[in-house]
């Protein structure tokens, strides 16, 4: 009970905190280099607005798709649409899974694929990824050049045996971890990759990884996890990671330029924050970051 309590409070305050960023100026979305997708909660668009902004204005001519629920209330709508005139909307339940499972943001990543396999290049990217620095270069390399990445702290791209090995030192019992200690049963695995990352911030290149190849991912990993374990949440991170680690010229963002946020990760050097969870709300370090994101985006109109 005061534990919820704590959490509401905490949510409370974290919110008007980010309230400021209603009073920032629209910033118009124009088509570029890539898409932008990502899943919006309705709980979450305040958040989102700043963490987009954020990104966006380092990036800039990009087009953003942000995926909602077909139930999410019209004045979330029109919020996104009035602070980033051109946003697209995909309804969540209108994308095609197919031979996949249905939740667990799977759809992301199948709506993901389905782009690139037209040739675009894709980053997805959370609401709770905050830019930090002017510019962040290697993304916006990756993007110029059609490079697949992921934020993976200090992981780097292995054999997904030498990612089974891993994972059997841990003695977890996250689904993530779980998969992971099969990976060395997977057909083919002789010759494919796997990263230890995170889809909160991911890039996918132009015909780089294929729906059908991740069908086929989907379809091995639940013969060997099992129906319902593969269907827990955190099956599609796996997803996301397999995909990135087996594109051609695939990277893992600097470290720790690029990190994961919790209580004892780097505070020096760093230019993109992935505040995972709970840790958001820890030491007020994202409401302070995005203070000074919010008075930029002000001084920015007024100069």
């Amino acid at each position: 009970m005061f534990f919820g309590i704590k959490r509401k409070i905490q949510y409370v305050k974290f919110d008007r905190a980010l309230a400021g960023v209603l009073n920032t100026p629209p910033m118009v979305v124009t088509e570029g280099a890539c898409t932008i997708v990502s899943m919006v909660n309705p709980r979450h668009v305040t958040m989102f607005l700043v963490s987009m902004k954020a990104f966006y204005r380092r990036v800039g001519g990009v087009r953003i798709v942000a995926i909602i629920d077909r139930d999410t209330p019209r004045a979330s709508i029109d919020l996104l649409s009035t602070h980033l005139p051109g946003i697209e909307f995909q309804i969540l339940e209108d994308i095609d899974v197919r031979t996949c499972q249905r939740g667990g943001t799977w759809e992301r990543i199948l709506h993901i694929l389905d782009r690139t396999d037209r040739g675009e290049y894709v980053v997805q990217i959370d609401a709770d990824v905050m830019t930090v620095t002017p510019e962040i270069e290697e993304v916006t390399s990756c993007i110029r050049s059609g490079t697949a990445f992921t934020m993976a702290d200090d992981a780097a791209i292995v054999s997904m045996n030498a990612a089974a090995v891993h994972a059997r030192s841990a003695s977890g019992n996250y689904i993530g971890e779980v998969s992971e200690r099969l990976f060395d049963s997977y057909p083919g695995h002789e010759t494919l990759r796997y990263i230890r990352g995170s889809s909160g911030l991911a890039g996918f290149a132009p015909h780089g990884f294929s729906r059908a190849r991740m069908e086929e991912f989907h379809g091995e990993m639940e013969k060997l996890v099992g129906h319902d374990r593969w269907r827990e949440w955190g099956t599609e991170q796996c997803a996301s990671n397999f995909a990135v680690a087996n594109t051609d010229g695939a990277i893992n963002l600097p470290y720790p330029a690029y990190t994961s946020f919790h209580p004892g990760c780097a505070r020096e050097g760093v230019k993109m924050y992935h505040f995972i969870g709970t840790f958001r709300f820890d030491h007020g370090v994202f409401i302070d970051l995005a203070r000074k994101e919010i008075a930029a985006l002000k001084a920015g109109a007024a100069g």
